[in-house]
């Protein structure tokens, strides 16, 4: 081989040996760049993680809170509706028993004032006793007792016992002798009994069965709410 053969071989190999070591170095840089792209891809991989499950956690911690939010609200919910319903249910107890207790002294009320009525209508029955002016008479007379020296005295009865008037007004002067009764015709607006009143028209004293009854309605409404 000549010398000339010789250098162009060199020459080769130097070429050949300079392209194994670029390739050799090109392949390292990406081997390298191979297992920092996994190295990242795998820390990203655990970042994702961390953060998915940090993401997880939170979402839990918030959802229980806001099922005890709930829960809470649900109880108090529950505890208002429960007092409502007992204030609702008190309410129309009491309105009941107060509508009860109306009704009952309604009823009472109307029964008394029955019984008072059926009560003037008996003593208005006097009339037609035989010892009806025996009747008048007493009651002329226990309204005359008080009367003393009030001077002169008129008395009226009621147009149906008219007839009675000079009989009933000659015994209270018998027992009254200084009262000097004397009997005035003219009917007056009474239901039984009789009507007095004073010569000058000064003062009136009414004793008629109206009044008697109203007297005594204490004792007709203590009879009556007894037999309740």
């Amino acid at each position: 081989m000549t010398k000339k053969g010789k250098t162009e071989e060199k020459s080769k190999k130097r070429e050949s040996e300079q392209t194994l070591s670029v390739g050799g170095a090109a392949y390292d840089e990406k081997k390298k760049l191979a297992e920092l792209q996994a190295m990242i891809l795998q820390k990203g991989d655990l970042e994702r993680t961390r953060i998915l499950e940090e993401a997880r956690l939170e979402a839990d911690k918030w959802f229980a809170a806001q099922s005890a939010q709930l829960d809470a609200m649900a109880r108090s919910i529950r505890a208002d509706a429960e007092k409502r319903a007992r204030e609702i249910t008190a309410r129309h107890m009491i309105e009941a028993e107060g509508a009860r207790d109306r009704d009952r002294l309604r009823l009472q009320n109307e029964l008394i004032l029955e019984a008072m009525a059926r009560f003037q209508k008996a003593l208005v029955a006097f009339s037609e006793r035989p010892d009806c002016e025996a009747i008048l008479t007493g009651l002329a007379i226990e309204a005359c007792s008080g009367l003393s020296g009030r001077g002169r005295v008129k008395m009226r009865l009621r147009a149906e016992d008219a007839a009675f008037g000079p009989t009933v007004a000659a015994a209270v002067n018998a027992r009254f002798p200084d009262l000097g009764v004397a009997f005035d015709p003219t009917p007056a607006a009474i239901s039984g009994g009789v009507f007095l009143y004073s010569d000058e028209g000064k003062w009136r004293v009414t004793a008629d069965w109206k009044s008697r009854v109203e007297e005594m309605s204490d004792v007709v409404a203590s009879a009556v709410l007894a037999e309740l």
